[in-house]
């Protein structure tokens, strides 16, 4: 899959979208919403708050669950928008439970992958 601009959702309305009519998963590190959005392929949306740490530490948790993403969503999965919004203990946690919880969320919200 690509990882260009198609793969990511930007604009305030999509991510009230996915927030306001998808489904969620909320986990120690993270929660999860999903929404599907029509396009044939997934997007990811992050929201990672300061409450997670300095700009640094935030950075760091977007691109471990940027990669978390890419390595468990495909294509398959068909057009489905994500929205992971990170908790402290995300700051904290290794990329390993980060991909657990991840695949944690698709196992319950049914959305493939995992």
């Amino acid at each position: 899959m690509s990882r260009g601009r198609r793969t990511r959702l930007t604009d305030s309305p999509e991510f009230e979208r996915v927030y306001r009519q998808g489904k969620v998963y909320r986990g120690r590190l993270f929660s999860v919403h999903v929404f599907p959005n029509g396009l044939g392929h997934p997007r990811l949306g992050l929201s990672v708050s300061r409450k997670v740490g300095g700009a640094v530490t935030r950075n760091a948790v977007r691109r471990r669950l940027r990669e978390v993403f890419h390595g468990s969503v495909g294509d398959e999965q068909g057009g489905v928008d994500f929205v992971i919004s990170a908790r402290p203990a995300a700051s904290e946690a290794s990329f390993h439970d980060l991909k657990e919880e991840f695949e944690r969320a698709l196992r319950r919200l049914e959305v493939g992958g995992g």
